[in-house]
């Protein structure tokens, strides 16, 4: 269903964007006080970011930058609500990877503050894993989005390790690939790949089909191209520091757009 709704708002907005809020706190040496004016600035920073650049987005992200420092049932249902009231989505971006039960109370936690869809890790696996994410989505009419291959050049040494033959063609394969194909056998509503790899991206996208998205973060200020993201088959791009570091949030994000189109 998220899948579905994303489409929908790209297909309305004109618009493959979607924007990361990793806006930072800093709590270092403060009192309470402090802390609270701090945790006030963040908040305010962040509504303020989402009314200057909503028109030019498909949907936002949040990262732990700001769910740690606001907390998930204070500030950050109000940033989600925001959110909604412009009619857009909001993902956590949390890469849940952790067992079963502690991934269920964990994902209840987030879809509760109102998040509509969550990033998790496959390495996990589905049982006694994320099938507990997967049911709690389900039930709750909400997204479950994979990691492929992050945008960080150490990547490689994790999802780009070969694995075991597959049982079908009896040779190895990348990480990445296995992942995808679980993302398909899944029916994910979205796989991650990092817009700094393009030829990966064509690559997954291969094995991937046209059923499920594909959001590259790690446009602008990581060196991917949102061009060449979405020329080499990504669905979405995800720009977070070239927008929130920027003196113009609006028009970094305008220009952003422009280039997925």
């Amino acid at each position: 269903m998220y899948k579905r709704k994303l489409a929908a708002s790209s297909f309305v907005r004109k618009s493959k964007l979607i924007i990361g809020l990793d806006l930072v706190a800093n709590m270092t040496g403060k009192d309470s006080a402090g802390i609270k004016a701090e945790k006030d600035r963040l908040e305010r920073e962040a509504i303020e970011l989402i009314a200057k650049t909503a028109e030019y987005a498909v949907a936002f992200k949040i990262n732990r930058h700001l769910i740690l420092p606001l907390g998930v049932y204070d500030g950050i249902p109000r940033i989600v609500d925001k959110i909604h009231d412009l009619g857009l989505t909001a993902i956590v971006d949390c890469k849940l990877n952790d067992i079963g039960n502690t991934n269920k109370v964990i994902s209840k936690y987030y879809f509760d503050a109102g998040f509509d869809a969550i990033i998790v890790n496959p390495f996990v696996g589905m049982e006694g894993g994320l099938d507990t994410v997967f049911e709690s989505a389900t039930n709750r009419k909400r997204g479950v989005i994979t990691l492929c291959y992050m945008s960080h050049p150490g990547a490689k040494d994790g999802y780009g390790l070969l694995v075991a033959p597959d049982e079908k063609t009896k040779k190895q394969e990348p990480l990445y690939v296995r992942f995808a194909r679980q993302a398909r056998l899944w029916d994910v509503d979205g796989v991650i790949v990092g817009a700094t790899y393009p030829d990966k991206i064509q690559e997954i996208r291969t094995v991937l089909g046209d059923e499920i998205p594909i959001m590259c973060p790690g446009v602008g200020v990581q060196g991917g191209s949102a061009r060449e993201a979405i020329e080499a088959g990504a669905s979405y791009v995800i720009a977070v520091r070239s927008i929130i570091e920027s003196p113009d949030p609006a028009a970094a994000a305008a220009a952003i757009n422009a280039e997925t189109r």
